[in-house]
């Protein structure tokens, strides 16, 4: 055959070949695991499948949880009233003893407060103020409204007093002194107690000096010492002098 009978027949035979391979079908996928499930197509199909089951699985646990704390919160506060403001005071005072609870009080507004918190019934706000009011009552009087009563040298009176107890009772009576709350009525109770055991009785005569008041029979008593006639000693004339003076207005 010769070199141009040859490049024909390769010509003719080209579309041929460019023809089977335009005719050839697609491709099918056929390597089908075969622990896909049928009703997906494709390991992706059921990736994305679990994956959105997976989702839904998540956010209705999260929906549960909710409604579980929600329920514990309602059956929490069943007991409590509407609001902290609705809580009643309901405290009875130990027989012989004072105590008055303030409505207007910051302290019972916190406590009103916490008790709605925690949804705490009337009952149980009841039985936490009693706690609260059993133990403002062994704290004591308040010392600032007592020294009222007292006057001005209220400190110095208090001061007198236990100075004497000190001085005066056995170690064990101090200790049960100590613990005695100031109040006016102790203060002026121990001024007798000191009266009747002999101790002056007193007064301020200025912001700065504490002076005992004197009777008159004791000031002349105090003339007749020695110290004051033979030995002549300042200090103690000059106490005598102001005795004097201090009976002189009170006498006036």
């Amino acid at each position: 055959m010769s070199e141009e009978l040859q490049e024909t027949a390769e010509v003719e035979e080209q579309p041929q070949v460019q023809a089977d391979v335009q005719e050839q079908p697609e491709e099918s996928f056929t390597d089908r695991p075969d622990w896909l499930p049928e009703k997906f197509k494709t390991p992706e199909d059921m990736a994305k499948s679990y994956g959105e089951l997976e989702r839904g699985f998540y956010q209705r646990k999260d929906d549960l949880r909710e409604q579980i704390i929600d329920e514990i919160n309602q059956d929490a506060m069943k007991d409590a009233p509407a609001s902290p403001a609705d809580y009643d005071v309901n405290f009875q005072a130990p027989e012989g003893m004072e105590y008055t609870v303030d409505d207007s009080d910051p302290l019972l507004g916190w406590f009103k407060g916490k008790a709605h918190e925690y949804g705490l019934s009337q009952d149980e706000f009841d039985g936490l103020i009693n706690e609260y009011a059993q133990a403002d009552l062994q704290r004591g009087p308040d010392w600032n409204v007592e020294s009222e009563t007292l006057g001005e040298y209220a400190e110095d009176r208090l001061n007198r007093v236990d100075g004497w107890a000190r001085g005066s009772l056995t170690q064990e009576g101090y200790e049960v002194f100590a613990n005695i709350p100031a109040s006016a009525g102790m203060v002026q109770l121990f001024e007798e107690l000191m009266e009747l055991n002999g101790q002056p009785q007193f007064n301020m005569v200025s912001e700065t000096e504490f002076q005992e008041v004197l009777s008159l029979d004791e000031l002349r008593s105090m003339q007749n010492d020695p110290k004051y006639w033979k030995e002549k000693d300042p200090a103690y004339i000059a106490k005598v002098r102001a005795g004097f003076d201090q009976y002189s207005r009170r006498n006036r």
